[in-house]
């Protein structure tokens, strides 16, 4: 096999296989045998007929598989031959090839970037010092105790400012209902057994301040001034009348701060409580402060690593950007019109998010490759069971749709990833900064 290499732009290169005509010719007998075992042609019984009449009636059908068998075998020789790299695909151009004649064809393919990785140890990163005050820890009680609070019913007094109300209400603009003008908000329209907390601009500026004093039973009018630049534009700068219908006065209990009430969280005791609240929130931060030195760790190699990159990888990471970002703005309300005018801006964006994940990429991966960073059973399993929790399956099922999937070696990578950011932030040059 006479294999050469051209350059043909960055990280792209331009393989010419020739497979000797005798190793053609062996593969093609092979062929020929196959197919003739098989081959039904009238008068005689299959594998019975003369190899020169299958060779004549099937010459299509053995040109073909002879391609199918040769070109796969010979380029994955040609890449270990000369230890390329490939990225992707590769893209068959020419094929020539005629009987008794060798064999040859031509691909372009990308390659991974050649880099030097200098150094990477060391990398000074600066790591805000993690503390967690008692009065954040009571901040986290009291929001446990507002989950746990209990609702008790008003008697013998009007709402006032800090109740719950539950309420029926329906507004009118101009005459029309609300929930017409605007039916993708229908909540601005029109709702029953609603609860509301009477704040002051609660819901609807100056809604609740007009309820104070009413009783259950008792019907308002309310009057609301919509801003001009209301989000709702059928409404915006409008003057609309709610009929508000007053059901129920609530009034928020919170539970005493007890072993009692720990016990109902999940703790044996208060104390237990508050040192399990102070030591996730400990470890929550901790992580948020790592990320914060990992993304500075990466931060610091792309600025002084840079290389070409595969265009055709580029491509493919980038639409893949482009379509996260549009679902994530769909999501959100965006329109079609909205999105087709901020494309250029989207693209942009998605094109640099592209390049510097790919070079991140490139770059973590030669690190563990140099340092011999490899993911061991039991850490894929850890991650997997990690997964399993989160999306509320078993590990087990969880392996076997990844598995399905061929998604396995896309989960080993991140944590190759993981552990080699590890690896970096151990070796950090890391100044500590006071809160």
């Amino acid at each position: 096999m006479a294999i050469t290499v051209e350059d043909v732009g960055p990280c792209r290169k331009k393989l010419k296989v020739e497979v000797a005509a005798d190793r053609v010719a062996g593969t093609r007998q092979e062929v020929l045998k196959e197919i003739r075992k098989a081959a039904r042609i009238p008068g005689f019984r299959p594998g019975n007929a003369p190899e020169a009449m299958v060779a004549s009636r099937y010459a299509k059908e053995i040109d073909e598989e002879l391609r199918r068998r040769l070109i796969p075998e010979e380029y994955r020789a040609a890449l270990q031959q000369h230890q390329l790299k490939v990225v992707g695909y590769p893209q068959v151009d020419e094929v020539q090839y005629q009987p008794g004649q060798p064999f040859v064809f031509t691909a372009q393919v990308d390659t991974a970037p050649d880099f030097q990785l200098g150094d990477y140890k060391n990398i000074p990163v600066k790591k805000k010092e993690v503390v967690v005050k008692d009065e954040e820890v009571t901040g986290m009680l009291d929001t446990l105790r507002d989950q746990q609070a209990d609702f008790t019913t008003v008697e013998g007094r009007p709402l006032a400012l800090g109740d719950f109300a539950v309420i029926n209400y329906s507004g009118v603009v101009e005459g029309k209902p609300i929930a017409e003008l605007v039916p993708s908000a229908k909540m601005l329209g029109e709702n029953k057994d609603f609860w509301i907390h009477c704040e002051a601009d609660a819901f609807l500026k100056g809604f609740c301040e007009q309820l104070v004093g009413a009783r259950p039973g008792e019907k308002r009018q309310v009057m609301i001034d919509f801003p001009a630049d209301f989000a709702q534009q059928p409404l915006a700068g409008k003057k609309a009348t709610y009929f508000v219908d007053v059901q129920a006065i609530k009034e928020k209990k919170l539970p005493e701060l007890s072993d009692e009430f720990a016990k109902k969280v999940g703790a044996e005791s208060l104390a237990q409580l508050q040192d399990d609240l102070r030591k996730g929130m400990q470890a929550e931060r901790e992580s948020e402060a790592t990320g914060e030195v990992r993304k500075q760790i990466v931060d610091n190699l792309l600025s002084r690593i840079s290389f070409e990159l595969p265009e055709s990888l580029v491509a493919q990471e980038t639409r893949g950007i482009v379509y996260d970002v549009v679902r994530e703005n769909t999501m959100r309300g965006a329109s079609k019109e909205q999105l087709e005018e901020k494309k250029d801006e989207i693209y942009g964006f998605a094109q640099k998010s592209a390049r510097d994940r790919l070079r991140s990429s490139f770059i973590l991966d030669a690190i563990a490759e140099k340092e011999k960073i490899e993911v061991t059973a039991e850490e894929m399993e850890a991650r997997i069971a990690q997964m399993a929790q989160r999306y509320r399956t078993t590990p087990a099922k969880l392996k076997a749709q990844l598995a399905e999937k061929d998604s396995l070696g896309e989960v080993e990578e991140q944590v190759r990833v993981s552990k080699t950011l590890d690896f970096l932030v151990a070796h950090a040059n890391v100044e500590t900064i006071k809160p």
